[in-house]
C-alpha cells in the first residue's frame, strides 16, 4: 500500500493514490489473505470496541511452547442442520399467518483411541416441523418422512432457523456429555454455551474470532505463537476459561491469524487442571489440522470435523426428497 498506481486517475490526469501523509498512515497497515473459505464468513474480523473482559489467570512470562504428544482418547463433536421446506399456517377466522419450518439435524462423534482407527459414533438425525406464534403440530409423509412439532413464540421466520440451530446446539451438548461420561476426552466444535453444567473434560473449539476478548499488548502477540504452543490461561466470564492456540501456520501472504483457534474449558475442574488439559491439547491436535487442498477452511477446521460434516450430510439424505416428502405431506393435508 502506498506506491503509485497508475490505474487511477483524476480529472484526467495520473498520479500517486497517496500523498505523504496517507502514505505514512498506511505504512501502519499489512494486507494479507486469508485461505478460509469466505462463505463461511471470516476467519478474524474482531469487533474494534468489543469489551475485553479476559483476565488472565495463569501468570506465566509469555506463551507455553508445545510439550511432550501423550495419546489419549479423543472424541470429536459437531452437528449440521439445513432448511428443508418453508411453511406458512393461516387461521381460517381471522386470516392470521404465522410462518413455519421444515428442517433437519444430524450430531455425531468421530472417536480416535491411541493407535487405533477413526470411528463414527453417538450419530442422531433430528426432524423438526418448527412453527412461529406457539402453534404446534406435526407434519409426515406417506413416504415416511416425519417432522416432530416445535414452537417459538417468535413471528420472524429468520428465528425459526435460529431455533433449528439452537435444537442441534443442544443435542450436541448432550452427546457431548454422554461421550465424557463413557471416558472421553472431548473436542467440541464451537463455544461451550451449549454445555448446561461444568464439565471440566470437554474443550470447546472456536475457529473463527469475531470479539477481542484479551487486553490488547495480549492479543496483539497470539499470532506469534508456534504450531503446538499456546498463550496463558484466561477467565472468560460464565465460568469459563479460554486460550489461543495454533495447529497450523499460514501462507507466504497469509493472515497471521490463520491456523489460530481458541480453546474454550469450565472453570470448576481449577486452573492448574485446565492448563495441563489446554497444553496436552494444543500439542496434540495440530496433527489433526486440515489441509488446504482438502479444505477451503483448512488448518484450523480439523480433518475429523471436516470428515464428521460429510458424514452427517449423507446422513441426513438427500435435501431434494425431503423437500419433495414435506410438500406432498401439506398437500395431503397431513399437517396437524
Amino acid at each position: 500500500m502506498g506506491q503509485h498506481n497508475p490505474a487511477v486517475e483524476s480529472g484526467g490526469a495520473t498520479g500517486s493514490v497517496v500523498d505523504g501523509a496517507a502514505a505514512a498512515a498506511a505504512a501502519a497497515w499489512r494486507v494479507y489473505t486469508e485461505d478460509w473459505d469466505p462463505a463461511y464468513g471470516n476467519a478474524a474480523t474482531f469487533e474494534l470496541d468489543a469489551p475485553r473482559d479476559a483476565v488472565r489467570v495463569e501468570q506465566v512470562e509469555g506463551h507455553i511452547p508445545a510439550g511432550t504428544v501423550t495419546p489419549i482418547p479423543l472424541a470429536f463433536i459437531d452437528g449440521r442442520r439445513r432448511a428443508e421446506l418453508s411453511l406458512w399456517a393461516e387461521e381460517a377466522a381471522s386470516g392470521t399467518r404465522i410462518p413455519g419450518l421444515a428442517g433437519c439435524y444430524a450430531v455425531g462423534a468421530v472417536t480416535i483411541r491411541p493407535n487405533g482407527p477413526a470411528t463414527y459414533a453417538g450419530i442422531r438425525v433430528g426432524r423438526l416441523a418448527i412453527w412461529g406464534g406457539g402453534r404446534t403440530g406435526d407434519i409426515a409423509s406417506r413416504s415416511g418422512y416425519r417432522w416432530t412439532s416445535d414452537s417459538t413464540p417468535a413471528v420472524d421466520p429468520d428465528q425459526l432457523l435460529a431455533q433449528l440451530q439452537e435444537r442441534m446446539r443442544q443435542a450436541e451438548g448432550v452427546l457431548a456429555i454422554d461421550a465424557v461420561e463413557a471416558g472421553w476426552n472431548v473436542v467440541l466444535d464451537g463455544p461451550l454455551n451449549r454445555i448446561h453444567g461444568l464439565h471440566g473434560f470437554v474443550a470447546g473449539y472456536v475457529k473463527s474470532h469475531h470479539r477481542r476478548i484479551l487486553p490488547p499488548d495480549d492479543h496483539a502477540r497470539v499470532p506469534d505463537l508456534d504450531v503446538g504452543s499456546r498463550t496463558a490461561v484466561y477467565e472468560s466470564g460464565n465460568d469459563r476459561y479460554t486460550c489461543y492456540i495454533r495447529v497450523g501456520r499460514p501462507g507466504p501472504a497469509g493472515s497471521p491469524w490463520t491456523g489460530i483457534a481458541r480453546l474454550e474449558f469450565a472453570a470448576a475442574p481449577g486452573i492448574n487442571e485446565v492448563a495441563r488439559r489446554a497444553s496436552l491439547l494444543a500439542a496434540t491436535l495440530p496433527r489433526y489440522a486440515g489441509a488446504a487442498h482438502r479444505d477451503p477452511r483448512a488448518p484450523v477446521n480439523l480433518s475429523p470435523v471436516k470428515n464428521l460434516e460429510q458424514h452427517l450430510s449423507r446422513c441426513m439424505g438427500r435435501v431434494e426428497h425431503a423437500t419433495r416428502a414435506a410438500r406432498e405431506a401439506v398437500h395431503l393435508g397431513s399437517a396437524a
